[in-house]
């Protein structure tokens, strides 16, 4: 989800302000690399040796 509300909010994960979009993940509030990198890190994994 994205809510693009301009006010003083800071990253749950890293701790930095974020000044533009916020992006909620797991019910915490993040920056925009956070939660790519949490969502790409919950992704399912296949296993490349098959």
């Amino acid at each position: 989800m994205v809510n693009s509300v301009k006010t003083n909010i800071k990253c749950g994960k890293c701790g930095k302000p974020i000044s533009d979009a916020v992006y909620e993940f797991g019910g915490v509030k993040l920056c925009e690399d956070c939660y790519l990198d949490d969502v790409i890190a919950s992704q399912p994994r296949k296993c490349v040796m098959k």
